[in-house]
């Protein structure tokens, strides 16, 4: 028949006993003294490395982030005519120099159809672009939006004809 074995050893993390308490006044006292004896060299010196790592953290910052950009491809302001197909031309985002197209979530209340959007009624559809980003999603959440207008196709020879067929 087989006897079973208690374990005997103790484990030293479960026999620590640890008592952290507040700092002694005579420490503090120590800490305030020794403060008094710094030299203001020395005091001087602090500051001035403080000052410069600051300096130094604020210009690395922007060096990295010199080129970033969240931009729309293409018009922000589109007018098409009912059933007419819309082909996203997308945006351009940089952050902290990295290409995060693949991170752009794109939230719309229009069709998805042949590759692209579309509507079958008359009205104003938009498209909102957000980023999974720690910087344009997280510290400052921006966002771009496209406006598409889809309009019956007498209305849209109107307008092309009041922008001179730029539109």
């Amino acid at each position: 028949m087989a006897t079973r074995k208690t374990a005997s050893k103790v484990s030293k993390k479960a026999s620590l006993n640890i008592d952290i308490e507040a700092p002694k006044k005579s420490t503090k006292r120590e800490v305030a003294k020794n403060l008094k004896k710094m030299s203001g060299v020395a005091m001087c010196l602090a500051v001035i490395l403080l000052v410069g790592g600051v300096a130094g953290g604020w210009f690395g910052c922007k060096y990295l982030m010199r080129n970033d950009c969240f931009t729309l491809v293409g018009k922000d302001e589109i007018t098409l005519t009912v059933g007419e197909v819309y082909k996203d031309e997308g945006v351009n985002v940089i952050s902290f120099g990295k290409d995060m197209k693949d991170k752009v979530i794109v939230k719309t209340n229009m069709d998805a159809k042949d590759g692209g959007y579309t509507s079958q009624e008359i009205g104003t559809y938009y498209m909102v672009y957000t980023v999974d980003s720690i910087k344009y999603g997280t510290l400052f959440k921006i966002q771009k939006i496209r406006l598409i207008t889809f309009v019956e196709e007498s209305e849209a020879e109107e307008i092309i004809t009041e922008n001179g067929g730029n539109d």
